[in-house]
């Protein structure tokens, strides 16, 4: 059975895990590390460069990397880095076709299916985005959840019959987010989940621009 992955993809940072022995298991990176910078960046030779490598560029060359694009996701700003022209969408995808290839290279198969997270209040437009970036990675995105939802969910995962209410602190490199959320099992569909998002959201300024 071809395996389903998840994907965090993240302003600062991305990452992948399969469901793996009865429990979620982080995918490590072609550099052993489960956590892949969300940076891209073209090199003298025209070569694309994602994480770890983009970001050391981004010290030497900052005009050909790109970072914090997540945050013009469902926009139609364009970046220009190393003579090509990106959208947020594009440079997703590349992050994005990364990640399944560390995947791929991890549990020594093809993949295709993916379900990728966003934040609570991204809108349709960022979400149609995220997942156009998926499908130009080659992925066939299965759905398109919450972050905070995906946290309730592994939290709960060992103790699925107990119903709680819960605080969901996203403390991420673009945003700060709390969410509440109550978290109880479906019965026969007579009962429908309550969550209330966006209690807290506030930008970090130290953020550098998407560019230089």
């Amino acid at each position: 059975m071809t395996p389903i992955i998840g994907i965090d993809l993240g302003t600062s940072n991305s990452l992948c895990a399969v469901f793996e022995d009865g429990q979620p298991k982080l995918i490590p990176n072609a550099h052993g590390s489960v956590i892949t910078p969300s940076v891209i960046s073209i090199s003298a030779d025209d070569r694309v460069l994602v994480g770890s490598a983009a970001k050391e560029t981004r010290v030497t060359q900052p005009e050909r990397c790109a970072w914090v694009f997540k945050r013009l996701m469902g926009t139609d700003r364009k970046v220009e880095i190393g003579g090509h022209v990106f959208t947020a969408t594009e440079m997703s995808s590349l992050v994005l076709q990364s990640l399944k290839q560390d995947a791929e290279a991890y549990l020594g198969m093809e993949v295709h299916d993916a379900i990728i997270t966003v934040p609570a209040y991204f809108n349709d437009h960022q979400r149609n985005a995220t997942k156009q970036a998926g499908e130009l990675a080659g992925l066939n995105v299965r759905r398109i959840i919450n972050e905070p939802t995906a946290a309730a969910l592994t939290y709960g995962f060992h103790d699925r019959q107990a119903e709680k209410k819960l605080i969901v602190i996203d403390l991420g490199g673009g945003t700060f987010d709390v969410t509440a959320m109550e978290v109880f099992e479906f019965s026969h569909g007579k009962r429908k989940p309550k969550s209330a998002f966006r209690i807290c959201r506030e930008r970090w300024k130290r953020t550098p621009p998407p560019i230089r």
